[in-house]
């Protein structure tokens, strides 16, 4: 992944994907990233397939993913993502927030899991993690 710093060493926003097939609830997050002021939405998805296209391209950071989005088999298809688009760091939206949900995606592939009733309690740490590491990471 690329560092985050322009030509002039100014902090560049995280680019981040929103994939949920419910067009109200992107707005949502979309208006929960613009008063986090830290990322630029610079796309949404209501399909996997969709995903998949933007991913690969435009240049995304973050892909916030519904985990409903994904095929019947939704724990074997964010394998599938995961190892198709190793560099991409994804959080998982979670409607059914369990503890045993949380570690399953994360043990399938996501890198994050957020529950969406707590989005704007618990997108700020994510936000700040995947900016940490492309502060770190060498063009």
């Amino acid at each position: 992944m690329n560092s985050r710093k322009d030509g002039h060493g100014d902090r560049q926003p995280l680019r981040v994907l929103v994939a949920d097939k419910n067009a109200h609830f992107r707005e949502t997050v979309r208006r929960v990233l613009t008063r986090l002021g830290r990322c630029v939405a610079s796309g949404e998805a209501s399909t996997i397939a969709e995903v998949i296209a933007q991913v690969t391209r435009a240049r995304i950071d973050l892909l916030l993913l519904d985990v409903e989005l994904v095929t019947s088999d939704r724990l074997a298809e964010l394998k599938r993502l995961a190892k198709r688009l190793p560099d991409l760091k994804v959080a998982v939206l979670l409607s059914d927030d369990t503890p045993e949900y949380r570690q399953a995606v994360l043990v399938h592939g996501a890198h994050f899991s957020v529950a969406k009733a707590s989005l704007e309690e618990q997108l700020p740490h994510v936000l700040s993690s995947v900016l940490a590491e492309t502060a770190t990471t060498p063009a």
